[in-house]
């Protein structure tokens, strides 16, 4: 083993780790390596470093004593190819092992809010209007610089071809495993036609389902190598997509809403707090997989009791096959592209 390559804890990368879902697994995994005393290097890997930072520091200065768990930053940008090869070759360079990769990391360009729809949809369908993005207006036409789909780039693409340069490490690690973070949108306005939704309306919705789509080949693929790969929804929760258009009032409307809906009307896909909405990610992080029979024709949910008790579901995955075939084929075509670009055959 090369002298600049780090010994054999658990390696546990985690895009997006800087807010919401991403920064609640990292912080749930460091508290059980800190309190089981289990040995962990927590990859941060955020595309913004000084928020990366915040976060080290932040789960640092919980257990400032504590020597079980290292925590790394990495620099990524999934919506870049360049940035997801640096950051491959920075992990190969200096990890030995890679045991849980979580592609979490997402984005919904909101240009603006729809007040007609969200007037409509408060009238005709109120629950399942605040489990929809309906009342935001995505932004159209928002194409990288490596020619592809803004948020397909983000959301998919870019986790795809981390996986790909990050298959080896993962093999040779044992039982690793690929967690998604999926959407309860994930099933609306896809079109094969335009299958990275730069012309459509529901960029984000059409991204969460070609997640659905790809996880169960990608498993069947990659079990052949010892690597699992599954699918966690982390139900309703009050993120900060809100946070850039200073609608206040909106967001005190959905946490007051979200919390009715939960409490009041029993509705356990009400998570709210990023917290919660962790909790089947972590579970598919931890389970045994013979114990547990974790199954990757299933999506694992994160649910809420009435009283605030978090829980995870399994239901089977809304799949497509020939969707599915036909989406796999397109990711593959992309990766040979850009692997034959950075001079990989």
């Amino acid at each position: 083993m090369s002298p600049s390559i780090m010994p054999s804890k658990q390696v546990v990368v985690i895009t997006g780790a800087n807010s919401g879902v991403g920064l609640s697994i990292a912080q749930r995994l460091f508290s059980q390596s800190v309190e089981h005393q289990q040995p962990l290097t927590l990859v941060l890997a955020c595309r913004n470093l000084a928020k990366g930072k915040q976060a080290a520091e932040q789960l640092r200065s919980s257990h400032p004593s504590q020597t079980a768990c290292d925590i790394d930053l990495l620099q990524i940008d999934t919506s870049s190819v360049e940035s997801v090869l640096c950051a491959a070759r920075e992990i190969q360079g200096k990890y030995s092992r890679l045991d849980r990769l979580f592609c979490n990391a997402g984005a919904m360009a909101i240009d603006r809010l729809d007040f007609l729809g969200i007037f409509r949809g408060l009238l005709t369908h109120p629950i399942s209007f605040f489990e929809s993005s309906e009342a935001m207006v995505q932004r159209r036409g928002l194409v990288t610089k490596d020619g592809l789909g803004l948020t397909f780039q983000t959301n998919v693409f870019g986790h795809y071809l981390l996986v790909h340069r990050l298959e080896s490490l993962m093999e040779t690690t044992g039982g690793a495993r690929v967690i998604w973070t999926g959407s309860s949108a994930s099933q609306l306005e896809f079109m094969r036609t335009d299958y990275q939704h730069v012309l459509g309306d529901k960029p984000y919705e059409s991204s969460k389902y070609i997640v659905d789509q790809i996880s169960l080949p990608m498993d069947q693929r990659l079990s052949k190598r010892g690597i699992r790969c599954y699918v966690a929804e982390p139900g309703n929760v009050c993120s900060n997509f809100l946070s850039g258009l200073n609608h206040l009032w909106l967001q005190a409307l959905i946490y007051l809403v979200f919390y009715f809906c939960r409490v009041v009307l029993g509705i356990p896909r009400f998570t709210i707090s990023p917290e919660n909405g962790c909790e089947a990610s972590c579970f598919l992080a931890g389970a045994d997989q013979e114990k547990e029979l974790l199954d990757s024709r299933l999506k694992y949910y994160s649910q809420v009791s009435r009283l605030g008790k978090p829980s995870v579901a399994a239901m089977p995955l809304a799949f497509n096959k020939n969707d599915s075939a036909f989406l796999v084929a397109k990711l593959d075509g992309l990766v040979q592209r850009f692997d034959k670009q950075d001079g990989v055959e």
